[in-house]
């Protein structure tokens, strides 16, 4: 049974992971809030629900610093259309970008450019204070992953409605244009967000078409991580594991450690 999970997580396509995770975190909120409203309790999700997104508040920042991370999987429960929107583009977009990239560097262009989002937000609302709000959406994520790949094929042709076909930097210009407009309707912040993750992808994809490969820079941080943990006793242990049940059981730290252990003799 476990061998047969790992098979099945294991042939998951990262694009599929990313877009996943944030179906599943609206279709389950939105449930539970169903639930909450129902019994009238509904500002108490809401207030749960903020946990997870970034507040511009540096104290309430300080109090849930993972919303750096998971404000980029949700969002707003009412905006059906943000959601849906966001989602598109990042299949459209991941799969162009897995034409010549690895599909594992989703994740880096993905969470980088949420990361970047992140801190354009609170730039904008800690230079202009006071600026209560929060922020949620994969909107500067997925522009990560959009003007990476406007980087890595900027003649590559898209067809749209009305439109025709069109090449990925022309399209990107479009992109921005709109994120400007926000400012016009009083959504500076979100526009600086958005525009922080599009400048992260530039970049992402310069790196890459530079030969930048950030799993070498994964492995050492991983290494880094289990550099006290090697010990010819834990070795020891790991290899009678692998007498007794074989390699396929070792988990990926026992792997680290191994290799760690070997680049030592």
């Amino acid at each position: 049974m476990v061998s047969l999970g790992r098979q099945f997580f294991s042939g998951v396509s990262p694009l599929s992971w990313l877009i996943g995770i944030n179906v599943i975190f609206y279709v389950s909120s939105v449930l539970v809030a169903l639930g909450f409203y129902l019994n009238g309790s509904l500002p108490l999700f809401e207030h749960y629900y903020r946990r997870l997104a970034l507040p511009s508040v540096p104290m309430l920042l300080l109090q849930q610093p993972w919303s750096v991370l998971t404000h980029m999987f949700i969002h707003d429960l009412r905006g059906i259309w943000h959601i849906l929107l966001n989602m598109l583009w990042l299949y459209w977009m991941g799969h162009i970008f897995t034409t010549v990239q690895p599909a594992r560097r989703l994740y880096w262009a993905y969470g980088l450019g949420g990361i970047a989002g992140a801190i354009g937000y609170l730039s904008y609302a800690w230079t202009h204070y006071p600026h209560n709000g929060y922020a949620m959406g994969a909107s500067a994520a997925v522009n990560g992953v959009f003007f990476a790949t406007v980087t890595l094929l900027p003649h590559y042709r898209v067809y749209l409605l009305f439109l025709g076909p069109i090449a990925l930097r022309w399209l990107s210009l479009i992109w921005i244009l709109m994120d400007l407009i926000l400012t016009l309707n009083g959504g500076e912040a979100s526009a600086v967000a958005h525009l922080s993750g599009a400048g992260m992808g530039v970049l992402i994809g310069y790196l890459f078409k530079k030969g930048w490969t950030p799993e070498h820079l994964a492995q050492v941080f991983s290494f880094s991580f289990y550099r006290e943990e090697v010990t010819s006793e834990e070795v020891d242990r790991i290899l009678d594991k692998i007498n007794q049940k074989g390699i396929q059981s070792l988990t990926r730290r026992e792997k680290n450690i191994l290799r760690k252990a070997a680049e030592r003799l």
